[in-house]
């Protein structure tokens, strides 16, 4: 597993991983971000093809003498420039990088995902270890009271209806038992395959609390959202390069344009030599197809630009609702929990003392661990909702400064 920072520093294997951590290790690890970067290496062809100029063209012709009155072969030959590359060529580079920093920008926002989502799977796989935490709980308890109850039945004490709820008790509690594990092993193994790991890989992480975000910073996130979202910068450039493959489309109306010369000898040795100069001219096709394409993508951009905008602000208003509701639902579900934890002890210590029967014991702490787990589940979806808004937001990565959505001068 790679773990070399590309500002020279490198992320700490030994012992438990912190929450960045781990998101760095995701970013420099994860396959499908491997193969995103490959696609620098195209734009960058695209970037030093837009820069070079086309080779000079060579002719040259010999006819020999058959008859009539001349006294020698003819001799022709020709030196020609194809000069379109120079018409376009500012067009061309402009498109060039902006298809360069589109690619960037594309790759920048797949890395930054893939941070969000390895951070978020950590917080998942801390939930569902405390969830099979409780369920063992669970399941301890109701083998007890099953075992209990088995020598009650075996005594005359009890009828064989009391074990089959008990039996089914246990039963249901063993499957959730095992739906949770096969859960935290799929959790387990998403991580793994972001990290570059087998599966099955347990990773040791030490969980740090993710902090919320104030309404305000959320505000101006979201003010900056077209200057913060690299998935938004990206639909600039991509605009950008649209523009100038709009105009280079309708300088292509002339070309290809060449210039050169010509010379030769005829068959009476007579020498002659001039330019030459050849181009389109825009009388019946003058390039429209391709100009009318390059405009509606432009406009297919600038909409699509507006469009994810749009959507991202009120997805950010919306997490932000959202999250004020879970931290109400999961301060009450831990409050909850608390209580009912307190009754199961006491019923515990009335259990021990004989004031109270295995069953009634057993029943107040599934009841005491249910609540546990509600409570489990509602703190895993805030914390994740937190950093799903740090993530739709951008928060923590740093302006870029966009390709402009007017088209240029």
């Amino acid at each position: 597993m790679r773990n070399q920072l590309p500002g020279g520093g490198a992320v700490p294997l030994g012992g438990a991983l912190s929450l960045p951590d781990v998101a760095a290790l995701a970013v420099l690890n994860d396959p499908d971000l491997v193969a995103a970067r490959a696609q620098r290496g195209v734009g960058e062809a695209d970037l030093l093809s837009a820069g070079l100029v086309p080779d000079p063209s060579l002719s040259a012709g010999f006819a020999a003498l058959l008859s009539g009155p001349g006294s020698m072969p003819a001799l022709a030959g020709g030196l020609s420039q194809d000069v379109s590359a120079l018409v376009t060529y500012r067009v061309n580079v402009r498109a060039a990088k902006a298809g360069l920093a589109q690619v960037n920008a594309q790759i920048l926002w797949q890395e930054w995902q893939v941070a969000s989502q390895a951070e978020q799977l950590c917080i998942m796989l801390h939930g569902d270890t405390q969830s099979l935490a409780t369920l063992r709980a669970d399941h301890d308890a109701l083998a007890r009271v099953n075992a209990a109850t088995q020598e009650q039945v075996a005594a005359h004490n009890l009828t064989v209806a009391a074990l089959s709820v008990s039996m089914a008790d246990l039963a249901a509690v063993d499957t959730a038992l095992n739906t949770a594990m096969q859960t935290r092993d799929q959790d387990r193994d998403q991580l793994d395959a972001l990290l570059g790991l087998q599966p099955g890989t347990e990773v040791a992480v030490a969980l740090s609390p993710v902090q919320p975000l104030t309404p305000a910073a959320v505000e101006d996130a979201i003010n900056s959202l077209a200057q913060r979202r690299p998935d938004l910068i990206a639909l600039r450039f991509g605009y950008e390069q649209a523009d100038a493959k709009l105009r280079g489309a309708i300088l292509s109306q002339f070309l290809p344009v060449s210039i050169g010369a010509t010379g030769g000898r005829d068959t009476s040795n007579v020498w002659s030599a001039g330019p030459q100069v050849s181009l389109s001219l825009p009388l019946f096709n003058r390039n429209r197809g391709a100009i009318a394409q390059a405009s509606a993508t432009r406009a297919q951009l600038a909409a699509q630009f507006q469009a994810s905008l749009a959507s991202a602000d009120a997805g950010a208003r919306a997490l932000l609702a959202r999250i004020a509701l879970l931290q109400d639902e999961s301060a009450a579900a831990d409050t909850q929990a608390a209580a009912a934890a307190k009754i199961a002890a006491q019923a515990q210590a009335a259990f021990a003392s004989g004031a109270l029967d295995a069953s009634s014991a057993a029943g107040l702490q599934s009841a005491a661990t249910s609540r546990a787990r509600e409570a489990i589940a509602l703190r895993v979806q805030l914390l994740t909702a937190r950093l799903s808004l740090e993530t739709l937001t951008g928060v923590g990565l740093p302006a870029i400064a966009p390709a402009p959505m007017e088209p240029a001068a």
